[in-house]
């Protein structure tokens, strides 16, 4: 029998590295590696003070590189969504793509596969979100799912080029700025809503 649960009026999309935790130019892999990214745990608990529904979309190809296992990223998401609940924040559910870069798959970001499958799972209205991440993939596989987009912007993409923004997009320095553009540009949604999970 599946269970009936409320879920929240509004959602937002995070990615992990470079929004969360620190983005090292190589894979965080344990607990020892993780550092909290500015403005993260406060911008966390905003957004969950204020309705929102934090669902955390990462590209995670260390797994199959061999550098990480399901297990050991379990055990660091773990982690985090302790620390998080602690400092009075919330992630509503974790969506990770463990492919490499030439697999093909349809869930490594830019592809929108994790947020389409998060959106199926809790009938999210994307063109009512953001996802919210620090590298072009990011702004666009939340571009191809149907959701607006914040940058956080350190003026340099991931591979260290110059970025390319394109007009009409958020920027942000970090996820507390990040959640007050969310908060302010998300439409309220009236009632809560029963989902059968």
């Amino acid at each position: 029998m599946a269970d009936c649960v409320i879920v929240p009026r509004r959602f937002v999309f995070l990615d992990r590295d470079g929004v969360i935790n620190v983005e090292r130019g190589e894979y965080t892999i344990t607990i020892d590696q993780w550092e909290w990214a500015e403005g993260a745990l406060d911008g966390l608990k905003k957004l969950t003070e204020a309705g929102f529904g934090i669902i955390v979309t990462t590209n995670q190809a260390c797994i199959a590189k061999g550098l990480q296992t399901v297990e050991g990223l379990a055990k660091l998401h773990r982690y985090m969504l302790d620390r998080v609940n602690r400092e009075g924040g919330s992630i509503l559910g974790i969506y990770y793509c463990p492919h490499g870069y030439d697999d093909g798959c349809s869930c490594r970001k830019p592809e929108p596969g994790l947020i389409l499958k998060a959106a199926e799972h809790f009938a999210i209205p994307l063109s009512e979100t953001f996802m919210v991440g620090d590298s072009l993939r990011d702004i666009e596989a939340g571009r191809r799912a149907g959701t607006r987009t914040i940058l956080i912007d350190s003026g340099v993409d991931v591979d260290g080029t110059e970025r390319q923004f394109e007009p009409g997009e958020f920027r942000a320095a970090n996820l507390l700025e990040a959640a007050d553009i969310v908060i302010r540009e998300t439409p309220v949604r009236e009632d809560m809503r029963e989902l059968n999970l």
